[in-house]
């Protein structure tokens, strides 16, 4: 008996003290293998110790508060029972990264681990787990699970007999495609615990990352260009660069094609890694969403399915995803905006007034009052000056009347017929009709201008303007707004309002009429992410808005405990050090993108090329409506002048009635 504890406590402190040192320690104790700590392992602290036993009356210890989770759990229709619980405590509270497991506990802990990584919010990269049993102690059928086809870091410790003294190291294949099963054990060395050495003193957790030697990386995508561009190699006629995995395996769309800004990624990532890019459309028709009971759908719900390995196409870093899901490195900067309705021409009742601004017209009337002002006060001072006829009556509202129909008759350039006498006033008439005759040149030429080259409405091009023109705006799924649905912005909260979900067929129906906005992506270096609904007819009718509806950064999820996400990480900060991410957006737009309806949004912005400022603005057959403000001010003159007529007429009547008869 000693010498069994003495020769599990050899090894296991050995791998301990050599690989394990660093990192929580997990054990679930088991009473057929006693061991203890010795040497440096033994004053090694990072140690969690599971009873399996006495579970179930651990929790009562537990300085954390469990019911919390366990509520949390419950409320999300999780199963789980009290190793998946505590497993779950330890990861996420003592975060947990290595793992000792013994003997028929083994098929337990993989299947609790592997729901019990997900549960909790805390993740590690740099799992590793130490599996000791005795030889033919488990069947062939524990070692079938996905976890051990996708964990590289995994070792066996297998003795010979339940007292010898020989212990084979073993490890799982990983490495290679799925179909040379990746979960097969191979030898890596053998300890004689009797000699207390290793036969070939091997690494016992090699890395197995730096050559994947084939195996498979499953992409879950679909078409949304320019971030994953999908070709089908026979139809196209173009080389084929990996399989779609969804489709048969005799069909035309098995062979693919694939690039993309995010897909250019993953395949350098797989030329540097030795890795096979394949990708999985079965399910990818959309983005997809996570439900908390942890299933899903789309895109992201093929991750959690184990059917891909990563996911990417503008996938944001949504935290409800991540909660369940890993997410990697940020890839690009994405921002949602909005091609909204083109603004309108004006013709409208106020369009003679268009060509002076309000202060100018200000200005006109203060200088038309100086000239009435200035008549009046000369006509009167004729009057004293020369002998007027008797007829002519001599009085303050003479003058007044001279000045007012005078001034107005320079201002529209018409003759007067006064018979004025006085040098003074015809001086100040001529200066009058100078000083009028500039001021109607400019006015007819500014009008003439507005008349021909025409003024255009407001766009909801901003944020604000969306709101107050209570735009309606469109998208073809939720995955658009989902950032912002959770916003407390009064302005997000009315915009999210005007906000629908429409088919691609009826947002093509939609794009025509001119009426809506349509969500489109602004990439980092100015091309855009333009749905297949909108067309270049439907975009001519559009212009893209000044500002973001908001941004955020795109990123590629995978499942937990994805093992290649540090290496892929670290290619991403190779790919943005290098300034690749701008030539790929460039280089991929113009090989898969329609490049003249890139230009004709781009050129819809303010400053690029005309501008949305300009839209529609060259010159143009005028029509009655260019007539409509100078009809309304013709029918508002003949109206006035009707009315003085008939005041006239009825003054003279009420005159001639009260001086009586004529002899």
């Amino acid at each position: 008996m000693l010498l069994v504890d003495k020769s599990w406590s050899l090894i296991l402190n050995i791998i301990i003290e050599r690989y394990l040192a660093g990192s929580t320690i997990c054990i679930l104790w088991h009473d057929d293998f006693e061991w203890k700590p010795q040497g440096e392992a033994k004053n090694y602290s990072s140690f969690v110790g599971i009873q399996m036993k006495t579970l179930s009356g651990s929790f009562a210890r537990n300085v954390v508060d469990v019911e919390a989770k366990e509520q949390q759990l419950r409320q999300n229709d999780l199963a789980y029972d009290d190793l998946m619980l505590k497993l779950t405590i330890s990861i996420e509270m003592s975060h947990c990264e290595s793992f000792l497991v013994f003997g028929d506990h083994i098929p337990i802990f993989v299947a609790a681990f592997s729901k019990a990584s997900m549960y909790s919010i805390w993740r590690s990269l740099h799992n590793r787990f130490v599996f000791a049993h005795v030889e033919m102690e488990l069947g062939e059928s524990c070692c079938r699970d996905y976890f051990f086809e996708d964990q590289p870091n995994i070792l066996f410790v297998v003795r010979n007999s339940a007292n010898g003294t020989i212990f084979e190291l073993k490890t799982n294949k990983y490495v290679g495609p799925r179909a040379e099963e990746p979960a097969q054990l191979l030898l890596l060395d053998r300890f004689d615990a009797s000699k207390e050495q290793f036969q070939l003193n091997t690494i016992l957790f090699p890395d197995k990352l730096r050559d994947l030697q084939g195996r498979e990386v499953i992409i879950a995508g679909f078409d949304y260009r320019p971030y994953t561009v999908i070709k089908s190699a026979q139809s196209k006629g173009i080389p084929s660069n990996a399989r779609d995995v969804g489709a048969a395996a005799q069909s035309d769309q098995a062979e693919v094609h694939i690039d993309g800004t995010e897909t250019r990624v993953v395949l350098n990532f797989c030329a540097q890694f030795n890795c096979t890019v394949q990708i999985d459309t079965s399910d990818a028709n959309d983005w997809g969403t996570i439900y908390p009971n942890m299933s899903g759908d789309g895109a992201m719900g093929m991750i959690i399915q184990h059917k891909a390995d990563i996911c990417i196409g503008a996938m944001y870093s949504w935290y409800d995803d991540y909660t369940y899901l890993d997410l990697s490195m940020y890839l690009v900067r994405s921002g949602i905006t909005c091609l909204v309705p083109a603004p309108y021409r004006l013709a409208s009742w106020y369009l003679p007034l268009q060509p002076f601004q309000g202060t100018l017209w200000a200005a006109v009337l203060v200088c038309l009052g100086i000239e009435t002002l200035g008549l009046v006060l000369a006509h009167r001072k004729e009057q004293k000056l020369y002998e007027m006829r008797d007829c002519e009556v001599r009085s303050w509202w003479s003058s007044w009347a001279f000045g007012l129909v005078t001034t107005f008759k320079l201002f529209i350039s018409q003759p007067g017929n006064s018979n004025v006498k006085s040098v003074t006033v015809r001086v100040l008439l001529f200066a009058c009709f100078l000083n009028d005759i500039i001021i109607t040149s400019i006015y007819g030429g500014g009008l003439a201008s507005i008349l021909t080259i025409p003024s255009l409405g407001e766009a909801a091009d901003t944020l604000q303007r969306m709101r107050s023109h209570r735009l309606q705006w469109a998208a073809s799924s939720e995955a658009w707004v989902y950032s912002i649905r959770g916003s407390d912005d009064p302005l997000m909260q009315d915009l999210l309002s005007n906000f629908h979900i429409y088919s691609d067929e009826q947002l093509l129906h939609l794009a025509h009429t001119g009426h809506m906005g349509f969500t489109v992506e602004r990439l980092p270096f100015g091309h855009f992410a333009i749905g297949d609904y909108l067309t270049a007819e439907a975009i001519d009718r559009l212009v893209i808005m000044k500002e973001d509806l908001y941004y955020q950064y795109t990123v590629a999820f995978v499942p937990r405990l994805w093992p290649l996400l540090g290496h892929f990480n670290d290619l991403v900060y190779r790919w943005h050090s290098s300034g690749f991410d701008k030539y790929w957006e460039f280089r991929v737009v113009a090989d898969n993108l329609n490049v003249q309806l890139q230009q004709q949004v781009e050129s819809t912005m303010p400053g690029v090329g005309q501008g949305q400022d300009d839209i529609n603005i060259e010159p143009v057959t005028l029509g009655m409506s260019n007539f409509v403000g100078i009809l309304v001010v013709w029918v508002l003159g003949i109206t006035v002048a009707l009315m003085a007529f008939l005041v006239e007429l009825l003054s003279a009547k009420f005159k001639q009635a009260k001086s009586g008869p004529t002899p």
